[in-house]
């Protein structure tokens, strides 16, 4: 038998979704994820404990870090709307760094360089593992400063327009409309 993720029925707020980050399922979605976008991005990769991100070192010495985190969880009116965020080389890089020495990616004493990047996706869960092939090849573009290297996104997206090398944001349609009603509105953010 699975375990039920928890619902609620208002908007998801940060501690609603801290109870489920660290569900088992919710564990074992990050770690598929991780798996085929290791496979993808076809490099020696290391999984943050508890499956909390995966590093890599970018061709220009950099190390870059994808999370995966839910952001907006099912309520009992709309049971589907599980959203997820991925985050590529944005956050807290501590953790990145501790691993990516442990790991071999980066030798001790070495200097760490973030990627000059940073980009965030929303998508649904049934969207997430086909978006795994499409953010590596947004990887390998921003690494080969070549647009071309991006492939069709394998659903419709919102906010990502013009080249993809200015992206900072992504967001599938049915995410979008999942979570967009209960954001203020964009001027008001920062």
């Amino acid at each position: 038998m699975t375990d039920a993720i928890p619902t609620n029925a208002a908007p998801s707020t940060n501690a609603d979704l801290g109870a489920v980050t660290w569900h088992p399922t919710v564990v074992r979605l990050r770690e598929l994820f991780f798996d085929v976008l290791s496979f993808e991005l076809q490099r020696f990769t290391a999984l943050g404990d508890g499956a909390s991100f995966l590093c890599w070192r970018s061709k220009d010495g950099s190390i870059a870090w994808a999370r995966l985190d839910l952001f907006a969880k099912p309520t009992r009116d709309n049971p589907r709307r599980l959203v997820l965020r991925v985050v590529i080389n944005k956050g807290p890089i501590d953790d990145v760094a501790n691993v990516a020495r442990r790991r071999g990616l980066l030798v001790e004493g070495e200097l760490w360089r973030s990627p000059s990047w940073a980009l965030e996706a929303f998508v649904t869960l049934d969207e997430l593992l086909s978006s795994a092939p499409f953010l590596a090849s947004l990887v390998r573009a921003h690494e080969e400063k070549d647009a071309s290297l991006v492939i069709a996104a394998p659903f419709k997206t919102m906010l990502a327009s013009g080249d993809p090398l200015t992206w900072d944001l992504v967001a599938s349609e049915a995410a979008w409309a999942a979570i967009e009603p209960h954001l203020p509105a964009r001027s008001e953010r920062t």
